[in-house]
């Protein structure tokens, strides 16, 4: 009897050493579970705060000097500045038609036998014929100093031709001597006698400047008997008399110079031409630009173009000095114009960014010191508001414009609109959990907590659909927008994830403290309006959406006229 009931006590006992160590391990269990749990969500972001934040600067400081920010350019020119792009810009025309189109195959089999990309050079003369000798000698100046080796297709000098009234005299002028030497040299070949050819070729050479070279002649009667040949059509088309505009305000003098006073010198461009077979073409086409411009300064300063690139003298009675030639070349054209456009574009974008900066962070610290609510200015609460929502979208801006340019992944100038809206959406997802935090209660960390569990799932979302319609811009056929669609998804996402990691952390570090204050009554009183009238306003919101969609969808203006958009 006594050992039954020492065995039912022993049983007794370890069934609760049983429970008991059950229970010990759910608790521990659930605890661990806790602990994962906390880590996997919030925790984490807020571990090290100011870590956090200082590696995200880091990261920021990296990319920023591939963004573009210290480029040299106009207006911005320092010592330390970068001379070589930091963006891979694709300013060439073709890359705004659809790709696989009709008119884009018809242009690819055009420039496998022609060039497409031509630069012009404007010639004005006031004083003299553009056809004197002087004037031509000038022209032919340029036009050697840029197509050094005539005949090599641009390979050694990226230029493949020139083609101006200059270029026309000389061919003319060198014809005899070339008809000569091709039937000396086909009468040789015919009866098998090259010692022939070359005595003909020797006596070419030695009598070419009777015959005529590749070179403008001295006398002018040969230059004007050359003209005399060619027809009126075709000297329209290298020079003009556009009559006489002495003091340059717009108003002509006569509608007829009564000579030649405007010509063109028309270049055609090689912008592909890989000599060391690295795959990327050897000079881009702003070099190409850039060594043109300087070629035709060397020579206005040299030859005494005009007084604004030399030191000659305007007055024709001013024995001081030698007189200038009134001679000016302006390099325009399709390349050049493009060229600028995009230059200008980008300088633009890092005059304007600034400025659209500085207001956003106005805006930020006006509607959030409390100036609406309470007639007063709560100065640090403004400031630490502007940094908390702000920085962190600022960094997000310079390391997505740094990440394009460190990849040199190829754009167009439209991937400049995607700094602004990328710092407009940054705000807006920063200012999401910040208020969110402001209203919540409990400690720092149970606030921020609060505001990643509520808002952040939110923001996750907005994220995500926003970074599906950027997507949905590369299955369109043309390349500018293309990029901005892969630029703008990769900015979005960049951006959530600095908000992520900067916003809990900026918040805790600067201990952001808003009080409650009820909001102006004009915002609550524009707020209800949807709500109290909501058929009117879904009714008002339909007709602005038919009128949209109908009417003013047909006069929407297409309009990419370059010479509009030429700064």
């Amino acid at each position: 009897m006594a050992t039954r009931e020492a065995l039912q006590r022993a049983k007794k006992a370890l069934e609760g050493v049983s429970e008991k160590a059950e229970s010990f391990r759910r608790t521990k269990s659930n605890k661990k579970r806790q602990g994962l749990s906390g880590i996997d969500t919030s925790n984490i972001l807020i571990k090290a705060p100011v870590v956090t934040v200082v590696l995200c600067l880091i990261v920021t400081g990296f990319f920023i000097m591939h963004s573009g920010i210290n480029d040299c350019r106009e207006g911005y020119n320092p010592s330390w500045c970068d001379e070589d792009a930091s963006m891979n810009v694709n300013g060439d025309l073709e890359v705004y038609l659809p790709q696989g189109s009709d008119v884009s195959q018809n242009l690819y089999r055009v420039e496998e036998t022609w060039t497409t990309n031509v630069m012009i050079i404007y010639v004005e003369s006031e004083d003299y014929n553009i056809t004197t000798v002087r004037i031509l000698e000038e022209m032919d100046r340029v036009e050697r100093g840029l197509n050094t080796h005539r005949d090599d297709n641009g390979q050694n000098d990226d230029i493949i031709y020139a083609l101006s009234i200059s270029t026309v005299v000389k061919e003319v002028n060198s014809s005899a001597g070339r008809v000569i030497s091709s039937f000396g040299s086909g009468i040789a070949t015919a009866i098998g006698n090259e010692e022939l050819a070359e005595s003909i070729n020797s006596t070419l050479a030695q009598n070419e400047d009777f015959l005529g070279n590749y070179d403008i002649p001295d006398e002018q009667q040969r230059v004007d008997q050359i003209l005399d040949e060619m027809p009126q059509n075709a000297l329209d088309k290298l020079v003009r008399d556009v009559g006489r505009d002495s003091n340059g305000d717009g108003i002509k003098e006569a509608e007829k110079a009564g000579y030649w006073n405007r010509a063109v010198i028309i270049i055609g461009v090689a912008d592909d031409i890989d000599r060391d077979g690295d795959g990327v073409a050897d000079s881009s086409v702003s070099e190409l630009i850039e060594r043109t411009q300087g070629i035709i300064s060397d020579i206005a300063n040299a030859n005494n173009w005009n007084s604004e690139e030399s030191e000659c003298i305007e007055d024709a009675n001013s024995t001081d000095g030698e007189r200038c030639l009134n001679l000016k070349m302006t390099l325009t054209g399709p390349v050049p114009l493009t060229n600028a456009v995009t230059e200008e574009s980008f300088k633009l974008f890092w005059q304007v960014f600034p400025v659209g900066g500085i207001a956003v962070a106005l805006s930020l610290f006006f509607f959030h010191c409390d100036l609406l609510q309470t007639g007063r200015i709560r100065f640090v609460q403004g400031v630490k508001v502007v940094i908390i929502s702000g920085l962190p979208t600022l960094c997000s801006v310079f390391i997505t414009m740094g990440v394009i340019g460190f990849t040199n992944y190829e754009v167009t100038m439209t991937v400049i609109i995607v700094g602004p809206i990328v710092l407009a959406l940054g705000v807006s997802y920063g200012l999401h959990i910040t208020n969110s935090y402001a209203e919540s209660k409990g400690t720092p960390k149970e606030k921020i907590r609060t505001a990643l569990d509520s808002t952040g799932r939110a923001v996750l979302l907005s994220a995500i659909t926003t970074i599906i319609g950027f997507i949905s811009l590369t299955f369109t056929p043309m390349a500018p927008i293309q990029t901005v669609g892969w630029c703008l998804a990769m900015g979005i996402v960049i951006v959530y994830i600095m908000t992520m990691l900067m916003v809990p952390n900026l918040t805790m570090i600067l201990d952001l403290k808003k009080p409650s204050h009820p909001p102006p009554r004009i915002f609550t009183a524009s707020v209800g309006v949807p709500t109290k009238w909501s058929k009117i306003t879904l009714a008002v919101f339909l007709v602005f959406v038919l009128i949209s969609a109908g009417y003013s969808r047909t006069n929407v203006e297409e309009n990419i006229d370059l010479l509009e958009m030429a700064p």
